[in-house]
């Protein structure tokens, strides 16, 4: 399987392939010392397109960073702070929840990532990761980290319904929609104490 940073080289190279070849070869070599205009565009433009993506390549978003293979460690670290972060999240409730529903999905991995990311983005990523460990048992945490994704999920709806509520006539007020987006970050509480126990944690 090729991973994000192969396919954009790849692409990279198809680019700078297709724009080598749309430049017409002089039917007469010249002379050593002059250069075409064509062959001195082409070295720009090609010159150009490594340095876009090396750019590109050196400016890695968390969510890229998050794509990247996993390792077993580091997808169990990946866990661990993820358990810290919905204990946190449960613990400042009132806090956070202040901030508004964005303040509450930042939490949970699903919005406004900023320059980092929640542990809890993509954390099905270190679950595909961890069930290869031959002591964990397998269909236990498939099924612990599937209710925990669905609590998730349903968390982050709520949270993200609380900004659209309000406004005239006899609409749900947004305070509803919170609490019940917390209720949903204590079941996922409740779920990753499991998780852990069959992490061997």
């Amino acid at each position: 399987m090729m991973t994000p940073l192969n396919i954009l080289l790849l692409l990279s190279l198809v680019v700078a392939t297709s724009a080598w070849s749309s430049f017409s070869v002089p039917s007469k070599p010249t002379t050593p010392t002059t250069a075409t205009p064509a062959a001195s565009t082409r070295r720009s433009f090609l010159f150009g397109t490594t340095v876009v993506a090396t750019s590109i390549l050196t400016r890695v978003t968390p969510a890229f960073a998050a794509a990247a293979a996993l390792t077993p460690d580091a997808a169990l670290q990946q866990w661990k702070d993820a358990v810290k972060t919905i204990d946190n999240l449960c613990d400042n409730w009132d806090t956070i929840s202040k901030g508004g529903g964005d303040n509450i999905r930042k939490e949970l991995g699903t919005a406004n990532f900023g320059t980092t990311a929640s542990p809890l983005f993509q954390i099905d990523k270190a679950f595909k990761v961890l069930r290869d460990n031959p002591d964990v048992d397998l269909i236990e945490l498939t099924e612990q980290a599937e209710e925990l994704s669905n609590a998730l999920a349903r968390a982050d709806t709520m949270a993200y319904s609380s900004n659209f509520a309000g406004g005239a006539g006899k609409p749900t007020p947004p305070a509803v929609y919170i609490e019940k987006a917390k209720k949903e970050v204590q079941e996922m509480q409740r779920i990753a104490k499991s998780l852990s126990d069959a992490l061997l944690l």
